[in-house]
């Protein structure tokens, strides 16, 4: 998608332009805006504008374009304007940015997003309406869990680690002992972030 990521902006405006989506108005109303005109759905798309609702002092809501998915629960966004109030990143264009489903049904309905300064997961639960697709050939995302690209690394986290088990050779002077299976390691829980300044005006 290709844009000035310098550019000072709105993720509104980001959005229109890299989609081509016409839409108008405060993050939030972009849901009920593409009612009728667009497709719009619970599942990421390739090229598809996530709207997140308006919640705490995010009073615009937000929105942002799904790159790519990497798993079932974990995705990739380009968006701008997501940054805490009066900070360096306000206006700026982030891409390959990760965002995990973390709804009870796995409908993308509520998200936690990825904090690059802190790398981890914001511990902030931001609840959206779902996705607007584009017209045309956008259709769904193909999981791709098994990419190595550093952007996708935060998925990573999600997977449960394994243990090898290695089974002794058996001696002929003595008994072979039973193998007794390890115990995987406790999946390490994402990442927690505080937050609080965290917000974005579209």
């Amino acid at each position: 998608m290709p844009f000035d990521a310098k550019a000072a902006l709105q993720c509104v405006t980001y959005a229109r332009d890299v989609t081509g989506l016409n839409l108008k108005g405060d993050a939030w109303k972009w849901w009920e805006a593409a009612d009728g005109l667009y497709d719009r759905g619970k599942a990421p798309r390739e090229g598809a504008v996530l709207v997140f609702k308006r919640q705490g002092s995010m009073s615009h809501g937000h929105v942002a374009v799904v790159r790519k998915t990497t798993s079932a629960r974990i995705m990739l966004v380009d968006h701008a304007n997501w940054a805490p109030h009066r900070s360096a990143g306000r206006g700026q264009v982030a891409e390959g940015v990760p965002v995990m489903d973390v709804s009870p049904n796995n409908d993308w309905s509520e998200v936690r997003v990825w904090y690059r300064p802190s790398a981890e997961y914001g511990s902030r639960v931001y609840k959206t309406q779902g996705f607007v697709y584009r017209p045309g050939k956008s259709s769904p995302v193909v999981p791709a869990s098994l990419r190595s690209e550093a952007a996708v690394a935060p998925a990573e986290q999600l997977a449960t680690p394994t243990v090898k088990i290695e089974i002794p050779a058996p001696m002929a002077a003595s008994p072979v002992a039973v193998p007794v299976a390890a115990t995987p390691e406790k999946a390490a829980e994402p990442g927690k972030f505080d937050a609080r300044a965290w917000a974005e005006q579209a």
